[in-house]
């Protein structure tokens, strides 16, 4: 047993995290990886049900991997520019629910600006977005003014309100036709003159989520997290 201290690091740190506060598919399978067939998840490949399915599971593996997490743990840094496991998820959470109101506009009023009619276009930055956001994809980016997370401290109740908005998405979800999500072109909340479809949309917040998922996971096992 590890005595308890305010910082366990090291080797004694990751190996309690691994088998204790992270869920198994934490523990066996790297991020990107399918549960399935034991290959690299294709996220640009995923039909509207099995994106429905990855968001279902972010959210029951972000309640078991940091819901036992107190508000000190979910806000600690591992250095002065890197961010919480809080930090994470409430990016998540605000890119998401732009998103999801870009989709849901899409849906009811498909085509009615130029960028969306554009031909082409629209698949290919689908495409090429949701590749780079792959937690496979090793490049860094800087995340949009719209969806930085706070520097001061979050709340620690930040792991059920994402939990609870990725249930109303997954709900949400099921009320979509699968036809209209590959046809309606959606505007990017970030970048408006960029366009691809629902669907991609959708592919993106999966890839997206399991991305900074493995970004808080790296957190927690980090040398230096606080425990208990």
């Amino acid at each position: 047993m590890l005595r308890r201290s305010s910082v366990v690091s090291g080797p004694a740190r990751r190996a309690a995290v691994s088998s204790v506060a992270l869920p198994l598919r934490f523990q066996e399978m790297p991020a990107g990886k399918s549960n399935s067939q034991n290959s690299p998840m294709i996220y640009t490949r995923l039909s509207l049900a099995e994106v429905s399915s990855v968001l279902a599971s972010v959210a029951a593996e972000a309640r078991t991997g940091f819901g036992r997490l107190d508000a000190r743990q979910l806000n600690w840094r591992p250095t002065p520019t890197g961010w919480s496991v809080a930090q994470c998820l409430q990016h998540l959470l605000t890119a998401n629910e732009l998103m999801l109101r870009s989709a849901a506009l899409a849906l009811a009023k498909p085509l009615w600006t130029m960028w969306q009619r554009l031909p082409v276009l629209p698949r290919i930055l689908g495409y090429s977005l949701i590749r780079s956001q792959s937690p496979t994809t090793k490049r860094k980016f800087r995340a949009p003014s719209k969806a930085r997370p706070s520097s001061s401290e979050i709340g620690d109740d930040i792991v059920e309100r994402f939990v609870a908005q990725h249930h109303r998405l997954t709900l949400w979800m099921e009320s979509v036709d699968d036809h209209a999500a590959r046809e309606a072109i959606m505007i990017s909340p970030f970048i408006r003159f960029v366009t691809y479809s629902v669907l991609d949309g959708l592919r993106l917040i999966a890839a997206h989520d399991q991305r900074h998922l493995a970004q808080a996971r790296r957190v927690i096992i980090g040398d230096g997290f606080p425990a208990r």
